[in-house]
Parts: structure tokens; sequence; C-alpha cells
């Protein structure tokens, strides 16, 4: 998927889910990204190449997102099970 705002098919979906899974994958919960999740995910990968090419400042911000999620109290795979 060239475009990261195309919308995948339920085939494409159920594929990709199952090779995770055959993987040793764990699925707690599946919804649709919302616009957050996006600028989230594209902020935390523009970090993470420029920590690589090594930006101290992109290091810093890595660490700070690193020591918030060590303060949770659950885990951010914990926070997505499904109870029911």
């Amino acid at each position: 998927m060239s475009n990261d705002t195309q919308r995948l098919s339920s085939e494409e979906l159920n594929d990709m889910v199952e090779k995770y899974l055959e993987e040793g994958g764990e699925v707690t919960r599946l919804r649709y990204a919302t616009q957050k999740d996006i600028n989230t995910a594209r902020r935390t990968m523009h970090h993470k190449n420029k920590a690589i090419a090594g930006s101290e400042r992109s290091k810093e911000a890595l660490a700070r997102e690193e020591a918030k999620e060590s303060t949770m109290i659950f885990s951010k795979t914990d926070r997505w099970k499904d109870e029911g």
C-alpha cells in the first residue's frame, strides 16, 4: 500500500491478521485508526528514522515517550485488551 490513507479491503485485512497470528502475534482489539493515531505513528516513525541518523533531539523525544509509557499502570497491550 503506497498511500497510507488508503483503506484496506476486508479480504486484505483478514489476510494480514491471519499472517500476524501465524507468526505468533496476538490480536487484542481491531479498530480503524483515527487521524490522531495516524499522526502519532507518523511522528514516532519520523523520530525513529532521525534517531537512527544520529539526531539527538529525536533520541530525546523517543526517550521521553518510553519514560512516559513506563510510568503507566497498564502496558499499551493491556490497555488495548478487550474485556468482553
